[in-house]
This record gives structure tokens, sequence and C-alpha cells, in this order.
């Protein structure tokens, strides 16, 4: 039997392995790797640990790589035999272990300043996940080069702690570390391209590699001839966790359905007086916030077309309190109108001290073009500290605005979405 047969055979033994334990290597987010360990416990590991971009079964990588390997196309994939070095990199060790901590203890909030490519859904996972962890007290980075500078591939051998039993429970991961344009090292979760799936791919058929996948399913099957509870706990905790994930998701949903619902607006007949000439108008800069989810209309009428919703909290600048209960305001560079029994006034200036050397920073206006983020800076769904967050940006990001408002928060577009970033922050 020649060298690609063994590795073909041993491949074959290895997805062999992971459809016995469950079948755990399910839909491929972060690097596509044939050779990752996932003995049981690693449902209580976050879902990036299993892919980049492949949505394939174990056997079709395996058969990718042999495929790749007997490639006769002109333009072959250079990768590197350089041998596994066991914490190498303090800097990457360093990371590595706050993200386990970060696992345990359901951190999302430091999750999400090392990591890229969390969704609500998995944020729910890690969140479910945690409640069966008390800690990870062993942690070994084992690395090989990434097909970028200053990128490596991590696989990280873990022994966890759960919940209610004595035994630790072995596992591996398989993390694709990357250096940010600030210099700091961090997890890349998003989806990669093809030639960067295919190089992680080989590295992970390595001998090396495969002999430490081997050396972990060694580790596990010692723990299931010693610890039968612990065993079928695990084997159930996939279930367990995926109704817990559907539940909180389901009830996410009926709460977004519930806030969407316009509060009813009460038609009435307007009164047949003059209506009052706001005299301050035209002197006086009135902020409004939302006090609830409205609709955005283009007219002052319940029945005019929506144009938007703004959220609980929203900031805008007031350009006219109607009689008839509605305020026209500045919405995404243009008037708008909302029911003025959902805004409540924050701030009034005056018209001269708008017109000042700092009316830039005091008047809500649109904004063309992109601003350049000057350091590690929150981006939120509405202009507070308190809202929930769409995601990080570093220094040298850069991003499109939308609107620099007088509360010293700037919306600006945000993976196709709109969010916010202090001022401060931009220039």
């Amino acid at each position: 039997m020649n060298k690609k047969e063994q590795m073909k055979e041993k491949l074959h033994s290895f997805v062999e392995w992971c459809k016995d334990i469950g079948g755990l290597i399910k839909e491929n987010r972060m690097i596509a790797i044939a050779v990752v360990v996932f003995v049981a416990i690693v449902i209580i590991a976050v879902a990036v640990s299993t892919a980049i971009g492949k949505n394939s079964q174990s056997s079709e990588v395996a058969a990718a790589i042999v495929e790749t390997e007997n490639s006769t196309e002109e333009e072959t994939l250079v990768v590197p035999d350089d041998p596994l070095e066991t914490d190498a990199y303090p800097e990457v060790n360093a990371l590595v272990k706050k993200y386990y901590q970060a696992m345990a203890d359901g951190d999302l909030e430091t999750l999400s300043g090392i990591m890229t490519g969390l969704d609500e859904k998995e944020q729910i996972k890690i969140t479910k996940k945690s409640e069966y962890v008390e800690n990870y007290p062993t942690v070994i980075c084992y690395t090989k080069k990434g097909p970028l500078e200053d990128s490596y591939i991590v696989y990280a051998y873990y022994e966890v702690k759960l919940v209610d039993f004595e035994n630790l429970t072995p596992g591996m991961n398989a993390l694709y570390v990357c250096k940010n344009d600030a210099g700091a090292y961090y997890i890349n979760g998003e989806t990669q391209d093809d030639k960067t799936i295919d190089y992680c791919e080989m590295i992970s058929a390595q001998d090396d590699v495969v002999d430490l996948v081997n050396t972990v399913q060694v580790k596990y099957n010692e723990l299931k001839s010693v610890d039968t509870e612990l065993c079928e706990f695990l084997a159930q905790l996939p279930d367990i966790l995926t109704a817990a994930v559907g539940e909180e998701l389901a009830k996410l949903e009926a709460e977004e359905n519930a806030s969407v619902e316009e509060p009813a607006e009460e038609t009435q007949e307007p009164e047949e007086t003059e209506e009052p000439v706001e005299e301050a108008a035209e002197t006086v800069i009135k902020t409004v916030r939302t006090t609830d989810v409205v609709n955005v209309r283009s007219s002052d009428s319940a029945t005019a077309d929506k144009i938007g919703k703004a959220q609980k909290g929203e900031e805008y600048t007031l350009l006219e309190e109607k009689g008839n209960g509605w305020s026209k305001i500045m919405y995404d560079g243009k008037e708008a109108y909302i029911k003025t029994e959902f805004l409540q006034v924050v701030s009034e200036e005056t018209a001269e001290a708008s017109n000042s050397e700092n009316s830039e920073a005091t008047d809500n206006s649109p904004v063309s073009g992109t601003a350049t983020v000057t350091d590690t800076v929150n981006i939120r769904t509405s202009a507070s500290t308190s809202a929930e967050k769409l995601g990080v940006c570093y220094p040298g990001d850069k991003l499109e605005i939308i609107m620099k408002q007088a509360d010293g928060w700037t919306k600006v577009k945000f993976k196709n979405k709109t969010g916010y970033v202090k001022s401060e922050f931009l220039e």
C-alpha cells in the first residue's frame, strides 16, 4: 500500500469514527478541515471550529484532498510541510485561552471583540452551551502556518470540566487565526474563498495532524470506557441544545413581531380651528427621541406610505411639530413623519448656536462619503451605549456615513445594516 492509499485509508477511518460519535461534523462555517476532532464534547464548542465555507460531509472532504493531490492542473497549491508547533506563539496562545474562557462564561461581549462571523443563532448556542461548562483547565495550541502572512491554523486541544461531572472530557477544535490592520490577532469566522479552504484541507491531511487526531481519539475512547454516564449525557446534549436554541429563537421572533406592531393610532376629526403659528420654528432646533418602536411615514397620516421603522431610543432632528398630532423629522437624509405622542424632546438649540463654528457637530445633517475608524469601537443598533451591538470595528476600518447627529453619534452603514458609532472615533 503506497503513501497516498495509506493516507486515504486513515482519512476514511477517521470519517467513520466521526459518524460513530453522532455525526458531529455538520454545517461548515470557519475552516473546512477534514481532521478536526469533534469528540462528543464539541457540541459545547462554538460552531466556528467546524468550517469556513464548504457544506460537505467529512467523506467528501477526504475525497477532495485526494483529488487535489492527483490534480494535473498547471496551478498547484503549494502547502508547506512544516511540523506542528506546540504553544509556540504567546499572542496566539493568549487569544485561544481567552476564547475558551469566554466560551465557558458565555461572554458574548468578549467573543465579539476577538472573533468575527458570530451571527445571532451562534450567539444563542454559545450562551446555552456555557450553562453546562464549568471551565477549560487545559488548553494546548498546536499550530501550522496559515495561507496568509501572520495567519495560523490552530489545532486547540482542550480538556473541559462539565457541570455535575468529575472526569474531564478531551476534545480538539480547529481555529483560523489572522492578524488585523491594528496588529492584533483574532479568530476569523468569516466564510473563506476556495483557495483558503483547500489550503486548510491539505494542511489537515498531513501525517502529524492525523497523528494528533488519533491521539485525541484514543483519549476520548478511554473516557468512554470509564464514565458511561458522562458519555450518555454527551450523546443527549446535541438534542438538548438544539431544542433550547429553537425555543429561544422562537421567543425572540415572537417578541420582534410584537414590537413591530405599530401602536394604535386614534383617528379623530381635526378641530376647526386655525393651526397655531410656531414663531420659534425657524429659530430653535430640537432633537427628539422615540419612546417606542413606531412607523415612519411619508406624510402626516396613518394611511400614508410607510418608509421605515424607528426603534425605541433613536434620536432625530425635529423639523416641525404639527397641530394634527404628527411631527416632521429628518429621517435618513429626507423629511418624514412620526406621531408626536411617540417622541420626546431631549435638547434644544437656537439657530445662532447651530450656525457657529461648531455647527457641524450639533446639527443632524445627511453626509455622503466614508470615515476612518480611529480606535476599536462597538457598532450599535441605536444611538446609545446600552443598545444592542451589531459588531466591532478596528482602527483603519472604513464606514459609509449616513448622518452625523447632534448627540455625538453618527449613523453608518455596517455589513449592509444601519448602525450607530460614537462620532469621536471617526475621522
